[in-house]
């Protein structure tokens, strides 16, 4: 970078330096408080309404200037091909007005926009922020530089300039239409100018290649004000009497929430962090929890509601019992089975086969299944005329057309007198000593253990079998603007490639803010549309991002995977960090984290207040955290520095979606049939036979199809 354009904190470290300090700098409010997190659809300049504030100044409003910019490259002049056609010399004028073109060109890809402290702040593409204070008597010193900045007036638009001892920059900033314009005039003291035009869109304007080709941006969706983290229990534990219960409360407003157990007031609290201990039914049963958020004037801020102890199952039929009728020799042998059920839907029969033959058919289950245990329906017959190789069939059938079916032979099969059908379905990922992902694994590479007794491996499913629910959480704060251009596209294309048909995704973005960017869905084109609604702008809550992403699993079935993109450096939540760590252990389900690394390792400036240690001590804690949020779930951490180009972060990253596809591939679901009472917490041991490999992540899972 040339001298006479070196910014407030010129050399590159010390951008890094803002970047890394961005929690020391929101503590000393250098940036704006936190906005309101409602993003409208942009209209005509002038009539908007704001989430960035509202600002005035002698009767021009500053309003539609406010927030974060990325150029438009189809509508920009470029800088530097227009100052080199018109200086094509070799004199210090030519030479002067081409080194500031580069820089500006460098410069002016993405830039952010706030008031505060009575002056307008403008961050560049390379995190520099200046002053330009909206008294025009007023000069910004930006030390140590000896760059002033001052604004010139306001007449329909602001005008800034930014100058030291050699060359001056003035800049006109307005709006056209949704679109803001920078007219830039860059000349020496001495010397004639240049001037260009850049244009510049909100983050959320996709355009194609045509530059008139612009989807207009949909409604972001709303921020989530209030979430019910579920209580602590097993693996399909029934939950009875008292649990406590917790909040992921994100709304700053709130002041109060009531508790609702089945339409009834159960405890109120008015105390971060909002939780409570309440009651359940005993013995367990259905029952449904709202919690209500109220803001200090007692005004509705928002709700949310779980149902406790719904237990579905996955469609299923076992054979329970076969023994002989009466004794004697060729005497019929009773076969009992159990079929289970899910919710809503209609068991429509049930046939029963000697090989190849059918036997009985039973129908009209609906008296029975109402008298017996939730879900589970038992169905018998007898069979006469029996051989000694033969074996019985048991084929169970939906109204809706689904079949599951199960064999034995009829001669020496155990007998139960009681069975409750509960497949218990796995999600696993191997690896070999290498850490790489493992393929043509069988159930023979697997032990499993219940209680200290061993349960046969009843099947091994591959990714291909079984759908994927793939969330991705964003973040969307101001660091990331720089690189968003790159990160969309890259982001869009791994959501592209990692979905096959029948698996679904979501996207959450989090800044000060946590919203649902785009609920599960199958449709894969919703995805990258979602994406191009994200707007990075303000703070960093990875803690409350995270644990709202895990929250949107529930009871979804499915192998299930999530990704978090973040700088890792949180400066927003407000949850406790150890919450979301405390969720994400619970569930286990494999978390990759994608840290953006901004810093330079190099950069180690004078600090005799301990501001730039304390910063650095809260990063690495965060990042620590992070890692060992992936340990304990089979996940990874991939660091991704910015600041090197050996080779391109680009190139990094589309490397690191390219390993979280290949573990997803790699995933297996691993099936056995438990013999523990419904209800009970169900906590398997699984091991690997063969030597070699690795158990990197074990899933349980609710009941897929």
């Amino acid at each position: 970078m040339p001298e006479e354009m070196q910014a407030t904190l010129a050399p590159r470290a010390w951008a890094n330096a803002i970047r890394m300090m961005k929690p020391v700098l929101l503590a000393l409010a250098i940036w704006l408080p936190a906005i309101h997190p409602a993003w409208p659809q942009l209209v005509a300049a002038g009539n908007e309404a704001s989430p960035y504030g509202e600002e005035t100044h002698d009767g021009v409003s500053l309003t539609p200037l406010l927030g974060p910019w990325i150029r438009n490259e189809g509508l920009s002049e470029d800088p530097v091909q227009k100052t080199a056609s018109m200086y094509p010399g070799n004199n210090y004028a030519a030479r002067l007005l081409r080194r500031l073109a580069r820089d500006a060109a460098d410069r002016f890809d993405t830039f952010l926009i706030r008031v505060k402290n009575e002056a307008i702040m403008v961050r560049d593409d390379r995190s520099v922020l200046r002053a330009y204070p909206l008294d025009v008597r007023k000069f910004q010193d930006h030390a140590p530089d000896n760059v002033e900045g001052r604004i010139l007036g306001f007449n329909e638009s602001p005008t800034i300039e930014t100058s030291n001892a050699e060359w001056r920059r003035v800049e006109t900033l307005s709006r056209d239409g949704d679109r803001l314009v920078r007219v830039t005039e860059l000349r020496g003291h001495r010397t004639a100018g240049v001037k260009f035009r850049t244009v510049y869109d909100r983050p959320e304007r996709v355009v194609g290649p045509d530059p008139s080709d612009i989807r207009r941006p949909e409604r972001l969706a709303e921020p989530a004000a209030i979430r019910i983290v579920p209580p602590r229990g097993g693996y399909r534990e029934l939950l009875s009497g008292s649990h406590g219960f917790q909040t992921l409360v994100i709304d700053s407003r709130i002041a109060a929430v009531d508790f609702i157990v089945d339409g009834q007031l159960a405890a109120v609290t008015r105390r971060p962090p909002f939780a409570t201990d309440l009651e359940l039914a005993e013995p367990p049963r259905e029952q449904t929890l709202e919690v209500r958020a109220w803001g200090p004037g007692r005004e509705y801020v928002g709700n949310d509601t779980v149902v406790l102890n719904r237990l579905d199952r996955p469609f299923a039929v076992r054979i329970a019992a076969i023994r002989p009728e009466h004794s004697g020799e060729n005497a019929p042998v009773r076969v009992g089975a159990a079929v289970s059920v899910p919710m809503n839907a209609v068991l429509e029969r049930v046939e029963f086969y000697r090989g190849e033959e059918l036997v009985s058919t039973l129908a009209d289950f609906e008296e029975k299944r109402t008298l017996q245990r939730p879900g589970t329906v038992p169905v018998g017959t007898l069979i006469a005329d029996i051989g000694p190789n033969d074996f019985v069939r048991v084929s169970a059938h939906l109204a809706d057309g689904r079949e599951r079916e199960d064999a034995q032979l009829l001669q020496g099969a155990d007998y139960r007198s009681e069975i409750d059908v509960q497949l218990i379905q796995i999600q696993v990922l191997v690896t070999d000593r290498r850490g790489n992902p493992v393929s043509a694994l069988s159930a023979g590479d697997f032990e499993i253990r219940e209680n200290g007794q061993p349960r046969p491996v009843e099947g091994l499913h591959t990714a291909r079998d079984v759908p994927l629910v793939l969330g991705l959480a964003v973040d969307s704060s101001d660091s990331v603007l720089p690189i968003w251009r790159e990160l969309h596209s890259i982001a869009a294309s791994f959501l592209e490639t990692a979905l096959t048909p029948g698996d679904r995704a979501f996207i959450v973005d989090f800044d000060d803010a946590v919203r649902l960017l785009q609920p599960l869905t199958e449709d894969r084109d919703l995805l990258p549309r979602a994406l191009g609604r994200l707007t990075p702008w303000g703070g960093t809550a990875v803690n409350d991002g995270l644990l709202f992403s895990l929250l949107q699993y529930g009871h979804e079935p499915g192998r299930r995977a999530l990704v978090v993109i973040t700088d890792g450096v949180d400066t927003r939540s407000r949850t406790r960090p150890g919450q979301s760590a405390d969720f994400a252990e619970r569930l286990s389900l494999p978390i990759y984290f994608i840290e953006l690394d901004q810093s330079d390792d190099t950069f180690k400036p004078n600090d005799p207040f301990g501001i730039w240690t304390s910063t650095m001590r809260r990063q690495q804690d965060s990042r620590r955290r992070l890692r060992w949020i992936s340990k304990q779930t089979g996940g990874r951490v991939f660091a991704i520095p910015l600041l090197t180009d050996d080779p391109p972060w680009v190139e990094r990253i589309e490397q690191v979606f390219d390993q979280i596809k290949e573990d997803l591939r790699h995933q297996h679901v691993l099936t056995y049939y438990s013999d523990r009472a419904p209800g009970a917490p169900i906590e398997p041991e699984i091991r690997m036979t063969r030597r070699g490999l690795r158990l990197q992540s074990a899933v349980p899972l609710e009941g897929i199809e």
